[in-house]
């Protein structure tokens, strides 16, 4: 599958380098040839030009191409090239419709997404196929990361399945047992641990979990769970123990932004209490006039985030969360930075810069989220789309994958044993979602089940290299 890429900026080089640790054939499009000498270590075909340019699309191979992604930072530019690139295809290849090629759009400006504001959906009148906005899993990915601040990260999976993944602390219990025995240990702490689908030892590449491996000092432990009342179970048996959490926390948001809202939105549902501090006087008031500002447990204020005097008089200490959604990535770290200093426990912050995630966990500061990161794996995941199930992108485990697959009568898992499914496939199954004859939906971990059924969606993991293999297993 020959991909082409149009933006070779931080996202464009992030999603060229995931496809081609899958092995596909990936060329890259940008004008600025900065950009372009930024991506010559990842090793795939490189065009400086503009995705406007019908030589430069020619250059990266349109006529073989599957997919194009639109990645620059214009909006309405990923839309007009979605339409020039099938023009340009339907000339080369003489498919008047360009049905051989998916044009994929990345969308910044959640406006244009939203059906009152915007002009959604804009698959129905764009030659985009799928226009991506990632501003729900940025929310999700920010707002489940804060439940267990002590976990490295948390990933989404969807369907109510987390993957959580952390390193063992030097006095966790788990040191000595093997892989396999902690989900099946009855002590206090370790009673119904989700199971290790996966392993990191310091220095070496993460693998799939066979269950014989021992647990060491300093391991990265790929959990999967379906309920987020296990985080806590998983980070006490790591040898960490985050702070107990209300069950409607109290929750400081700084930047009354795109992202601020939504985040309000999603906590203010849930029973939180909620107060917003922006320093633009017309952004403050249009949140009040908006359809959250009506709501009594939230309060907005229009000041400096950084004004010491503010802070005291909202009594940040006393806040569970304080969540920093900012334009700037700097300002959101120094804010993140002042209000763990004055006691919040669980401190969330918006950054664009990939690189400046790690960084910021080394500091102390407990669920950065980089923007860019998750609109990598949410594009990865449009990429796959065409493809059985559904695909999830580990930043964190760069060679490990999550996939599922929906079973019917003639899939080649049916009927199957999980041992057999995991050995025919080398992969993990991590969760059967099972529609019982009740029509009771449930989550189960497949060492609850005998057999694949008919109507079960499987979730896997398995090695990137080995994902062209599976997906071709599971009907490609």
């Amino acid at each position: 599958m020959r991909v082409i890429i149009a933006g070779a900026g931080e996202v464009g080089r992030g999603i060229a380098s995931a496809l081609r640790g899958e092995r596909r054939s990936v060329a890259l499009i940008d004008p600025d040839p900065d950009a372009i000498s930024s991506s010559q270590s990842l090793d795939c075909l490189l065009v400086t030009g503009s995705a406007l340019s019908r030589d430069s699309l020619l250059r990266a191979g349109i006529s073989d191409a599957e997919i194009i992604v639109m990645a620059t930072n214009n909006d309405e530019l990923n839309l007009l090239a979605c339409s020039f690139a099938k023009k340009v295809y339907s000339e080369q290849v003489g498919d008047r419709n360009a049905s051989g090629l998916i044009c994929i759009a990345r969308i910044r400006n959640t406006n244009l997404v939203d059906e009152m504001k915007g002009a959604a959906p804009l698959e129905k009148w764009s030659r985009a196929d799928n226009t991506v906005c990632a501003s729900e899993e940025i929310v999700d990915h920010l707002v489940t990361g804060l439940l267990a601040p002590s976990l490295n990260d948390i990933v989404p999976l969807g369907d109510n399945i987390w993957i959580a993944i952390s390193e063992v602390k030097e006095n966790s219990p788990l040191i000595g047992s093997t892989t396999s025995e902690p989900s099946q240990a009855k002590d206090d702490i370790s009673a119904f641990i989700p199971p290790i689908y996966a392993i990191k030892s310091k220095g070496e590449k993460e693998i799939l979990s066979n269950g014989s491996e021992v647990i060491k000092e300093g391991d990265t432990l790929v959990f999967v769970t379906n309920s987020t009342s296990k985080f806590r179970l998983i980070t006490r048996a790591l040898g960490e123990l985050d702070s107990d959490l209300p069950d409607n926390p109290t929750v400081a948001i700084f930047g009354a932004t795109h992202f601020g809202s939504k985040i309000a939105n999603r906590y203010l549902s849930s029973g939180s209490s909620v107060v917003i501090i922006e320093p633009d006087l017309d952004t403050a008031n249009e949140i009040v006039g908006s359809e959250i500002g009506i709501n009594k447990r939230l309060d907005v204020i229009h000041g400096d985030p950084q004004d010491e005097e503010l802070l005291r008089e909202l009594a940040i200490d006393e806040q569970d969360i304080a969540i920093s959604t900012l334009d700037d990535d700097n300002l959101n770290i120094s804010i993140s930075m002042r209000a763990k200093d004055k006691g919040v426990s669980r401190t969330g912050l918006l950054l664009k810069d990939r690189a400046l995630v790690e960084a910021v966990k080394r500091i102390g500061l407990t669920r950065p989220v980089s923007s860019r990161q998750v609109a990598i794996s949410a594009i990865l995941k449009s990429i796959h789309k065409n493809y059985p199930g559904s695909y999830q992108n580990i930043p964190s485990l760069p060679s490990i994958v999550s996939l599922s697959t929906i079973i019917n009568a003639d899939h080649i898992l049916v009927n199957s044993s999980i041992k057999d499914a995991e050995n025919n496939l080398d992969v993990r199954v991590v969760m059967i979602d099972r529609t019982d004859g009740e029509g009771n939906r449930e989550l189960r971990y497949p060492i609850s089940v005998n057999t694949i059924e008919n109507g079960d969606r499987v979730y896997l993991l398995t090695q990137k290299d080995n994902l062209r293999k599976v997906e071709k297993a599971l009907g490609n």
